[in-house]
């Protein structure tokens, strides 16, 4: 009897391990004490021994903010252009998607046959969390994240734009022109990521819940045993375990400042390109980020132009005609611009569902960011991306050369792609668009 005990805890424990499941609703507490309470430090241990990131040493402060909307041009002025992080307090205090997401039922009944993919975290003795994706319908992931231990982690579904407003500091000016993905974010709390970075400008808003963020200047990425995602990409992680970390083996980690900033509903961070973060959430949360690619230079003749004299009080008759003004200007939501990216019943794939050389030629141009060369080894990551499960493609190396004045070279510089000939990018418009026309027949 006692050895059939035995093999059913041991049966249970593997199914628990296997499915991620809880069976018990998790905690969906938000009132986590943020930035961590260093305790008295104990001789001969170092302070934040096998403790969460930010044990360590006392934050520098908290990140800067803004309680007064900016527009386009301010905003890179201020911080994309001196890549300096900043957190802009409700600005989407008054989108109607804050009151409707807050009930599962909502999401349920408008948006429960999407499919989605979201992510499994499975827990197994002795050794570091492993996960794996999953596809299913979002009513089923509703049913079910706050028992297991699933989070929504994709790029957002083309159902879901509609109703997600694009920040107004990316509604005009050269960063409208560069979008590159939305992505959505969804769980019953008690996630943290590992310490990464993103190639490409990141906008992080919160429509519920709590995401506490750490900020880390890149040039610490050493401390943290720093691996690029790949040569040139510009983003990259920390494998290292951001919940138990090893001071004696990690001990410049000590002497490395971060900044915290606690994010709620309608609250929005921009971390820069290259900027080291980590993001923690508690209790039941839903955020999107935007990304953008960086820019040499910002244009900004399609941008209202700013005034100084918002900072000032209005007089009553001036102030309701600019609250009439908003509410009858029509909002740009994420359905409304381009991306390069989109999802839609489960697959992640370019939005456009031709490419023309106009078209690829943009595309081109945003993957080199603000640099003065757009490399192979980028164009590789993304053509393979793009035509993934593609079992018949030709290599990312010969279709690179198409663009390539001869097959030695490793990258195209920015003005060999400004006028690169149209029969060239035709001919690689012509290889993506295969893929694409198979992707769309097939939804």
């Amino acid at each position: 009897m006692n050895d059939f005990i035995k093999f059913c805890i041991v049966w249970m424990l593997m199914m628990i391990a296997i499915e991620g499941k809880t069976s018990f609703i998790k905690d969906l507490k938000t009132d986590i004490p943020f930035p961590p309470v260093n305790t008295e430090s104990i001789s001969g241990i170092p302070d934040g021994h096998l403790r969460p990131l930010g044990w360590q040493r006392k934050p520098e402060g908290k990140v800067r903010e803004e309680k007064e909307k900016i527009g386009a041009q301010t905003f890179h002025l201020r911080y994309a252009k001196t890549i300096r992080p900043v957190v802009m307090r409700g600005v989407l205090k008054t989108e109607p998607v804050l009151e409707k997401w807050e009930q599962d039922s909502y999401l349920k009944d408008k948006f429960g046959q999407v499919n989605i993919t979201i992510t499994v975290k499975k827990e197994f003795y002795n050794q570091g969390p492993q996960h794996n994706k999953r596809r299913m319908l979002l009513r089923k992931f509703l049913l079910d994240y706050k028992y297991e231990n699933w989070y929504l982690s994709s790029t957002v579904h083309d159902d879901l734009m509609p109703e997600l407003p694009l920040p107004e500091i990316l509604s005009c000016g050269s960063y409208k022109q560069r979008l590159t993905e939305a992505e959505m974010w969804m769980s019953s709390g008690g996630t943290a990521s590992l310490l990464h970075s993103h190639g490409d400008h990141n906008l992080h808003c919160v429509i519920d819940g709590r995401k506490d963020f750490i900020l880390i200047d890149p040039q610490y990425k050493e401390n943290f045993k720093f691996q690029e995602t790949y040569e040139n990409s510009g983003s990259g992680h920390s494998a290292m375990d951001m919940d138990m970390i090893n001071m004696f083996k990690f001990s410049k980690i000590a002497q490395t400042p971060w900044y915290w900033s606690t994010l709620w509903q309608g609250d929005c961070i921009y971390v820069p390109a290259g900027y080291l973060h980590q993001v923690r959430s508690f209790g039941r949360g839903i955020s999107y980020t935007v990304q953008f690619a960086p820019v040499k230079d910002f244009d900004s003749t399609d941008c209202k132009k700013e005034s100084k004299s918002k900072r000032r009080k209005k007089d009553k008759k001036v102030e309701e005609k600019d609250e009439k003004e908003k509410i009858e200007t029509e909002k740009i939501t994420l359905a409304d611009v381009d991306f390069i990216w989109a999802f839609s019943n489960g697959e992640r794939h370019l939005k456009e569902k031709k490419l023309v050389p106009s078209t690829l030629r943009r595309i081109l141009l945003i993957l080199m960011r603000d640099g003065d060369q757009l490399h192979k080894t980028v164009f590789k990551h993304f053509y393979e991306d793009a035509l993934a499960g593609d079992n018949q493609k030709l290599s990312a190396d010969e279709v690179f050369n198409i663009l390539t004045p001869n097959d030695a070279r490793s990258y195209l510089s920015r003005d060999e792609i400004k006028v690169l000939n149209e029969s060239r990018l035709q001919q690689v418009c012509t290889i993506f668009n295969k893929k694409q026309e198979t992707l769309h027949d097939e939804l």
